[in-house]
């Protein structure tokens, strides 16, 4: 009876270490993979940001240029520049709309975190009820 309970107490105490180290590998995961995430993601801004610094000088000459030609052409430059900016106002609107849903919360939890608990949880349920 005391080599039953004491092969039970080896077998918790063996159960519950591996546990511990399962729950330290699956935190060690979530970590890595929120990391690359955010360094990712800096990288993108900087390279974006750079980017967009450069295309709305250029924009900006080009409007400049539309509405000075349009205001030629029709006598009134208040008109020429709604004329102009009104479209390009409706399309930024639209994609900062487009950028919001794909920057949500939701896209940029750690799938793989996700994927790999289900799978230990799974194959722990296996083991226990086989």
């Amino acid at each position: 009876m005391a080599q039953k309970t004491q092969s039970l107490r080896s077998l918790i105490s063996e159960g519950l270490r591996h546990g511990g180290d399962l729950v330290g590998q699956e935190l060690e995961l979530m970590r890595r993979e929120t990391d690359g995430n955010i360094q990712a993601i800096l990288g993108l801004v900087a390279r974006f940001g750079t980017a967009l610094v450069l295309v709305v000088a250029a924009l900006v000459m080009l409007f400049v240029a539309l509405v000075k030609g349009l205001a030629a052409l029709i006598g009134s430059e208040i008109l020429a520049a709604l004329i102009v900016g009104g479209p390009f106002a409706a399309v930024a609107l639209v994609l900062t709309v487009m950028g919001l849903r794909r920057m949500a919360r939701s896209n940029l939890l750690p799938r793989r975190f996700e994927r790999q608990v289900e799978k230990d949880a799974a194959l722990v349920s296996d083991r226990v009820s086989g």
